[in-house]
């Protein structure tokens, strides 16, 4: 997928958590009975954040930034490819969150540089508002993986 505007970005991070749920799907039967919950989970919320960014996509009129998306991504190539989880490593708890934060990273990275590029601060607002989202959805993704793991 490239990537030049706003509007992409929004299409892009929703096929980036359309592509985490398939990724934490196709590997469910590499994981021990305990993990698929985390794994169903993980899927679950990970649809949740690309319906939000839909509607918020709806709402949200942002022309201002296509010149700083294009720049970015053009200087940051590899983030559109969307890497897969490890199948030849234990996939556990700890693994899940080393690759939900690592690629989670990704996607802050881009709405915190988009932020402060942004011209207007009715642009500025709402790449703050996605920040606030992608980072909150990853924290409570968090959470519930320690609390599974605790168990």
């Amino acid at each position: 997928m490239q990537v030049k505007t706003i509007q992409e970005v929004f299409d892009w991070t929703v096929q980036f958590h359309t592509q985490m749920a398939a990724n934490f799907f196709s590997v469910r039967e590499l994981m021990g009975e305990r993990n698929v919950a985390l794994a169903d989970y993980c899927v679950d919320y990970e649809k949740k954040l690309a319906e939000d960014l839909i509607g918020f996509k709806a709402i949200s009129e942002i022309n201002t930034l296509n010149t700083y998306c294009y720049e970015y991504f053009l200087e940051n190539k590899d983030i559109v490819q969307f890497t897969d989880l490890d199948r030849d490593q234990d996939l556990n708890a700890q693994a899940i969150q080393e690759y939900l934060s690592t690629q989670h990273q990704k996607v802050l990275d881009v709405y915190s540089y988009l932020s402060d590029k942004a011209q207007s601060p009715e642009a500025q607002e709402k790449l703050n508002q996605l920040h606030e989202l992608e980072e909150q959805g990853l924290k409570q993704m968090m959470q519930s993986i320690n609390r599974h793991a605790d168990m």
